[in-house]
């Protein structure tokens, strides 16, 4: 059964350890180049993903920080207002199968340590293929089933192959895996 990491401890998320594992910044590479656009994280929480990256992708056009839980769009926010493009990011409160974006509307949506979490993937990744333009990417890194040094419980994790089927069903046509970092996998999914 997922569950949803307590906002109580968001600063754990920001753990300077973290970094040796999991840079956000190594995710970057594989954003495909586009010119102008906008991008998206769903389950932003307390931004240790989403700020490293919008401060890039906001040149390019508004970054929106989807988020489920109100206790984290209050942390997030906080952060938000120290940092130089705050005026680029749009927060956004979701519902649990919604994400209340424009169809076509995103370049690219990444999700970091929360596929996991979701209760409802295949309305998640329905919603995430919608809000996508025609060329657009999605990028998931979570958390391998499999013990390792940090992370939840192998029984919480889901499979890259369960992933795998949940893109498969909500549209995706290329999905291809990626090797970044050591306890998570990466995967990247395009429509067309």
């Amino acid at each position: 059964m997922a569950h949803l990491f307590d906002p109580k401890h968001a600063t754990k998320l920001h753990d300077p350890e973290r970094k040796s594992f999991q840079d956000p910044l190594r995710l970057l590479p594989l954003i495909h180049p586009f010119e102008k656009g906008e991008s998206a994280e769903i389950g932003a929480g307390s931004g240790y993903f989403f700020f490293p990256l919008a401060e890039v992708l906001s040149r390019r056009g508004l970054c929106h920080a989807v988020e489920l839980q109100p206790g984290m769009v209050e942390h997030f926010n906080r952060e938000l207002g120290t940092k130089p493009f705050h005026d680029r990011v749009r927060t956004v409160l979701s519902e649990k199968d919604r994400i209340p974006l424009p169809d076509g509307s995103i370049e690219v949506v990444w999700l970091a340590n929360v596929f996991h979490e979701l209760t409802h993937p295949r309305e998640i990744f329905s919603e995430i293929f919608r809000i996508l333009s025609p060329t657009g990417q999605c990028l998931v890194v979570d958390w391998v089933k499999e013990a390792t040094p940090k992370g939840p419980p192998p029984e919480e994790r889901k499979s890259e192959l369960d992933l795998y089927d949940v893109l498969i069903a909500a549209g995706f046509v290329k999905i291809r895996s990626h090797d970044l970092y050591p306890y998570h996998y990466v995967v990247e999914a395009l429509k067309d």
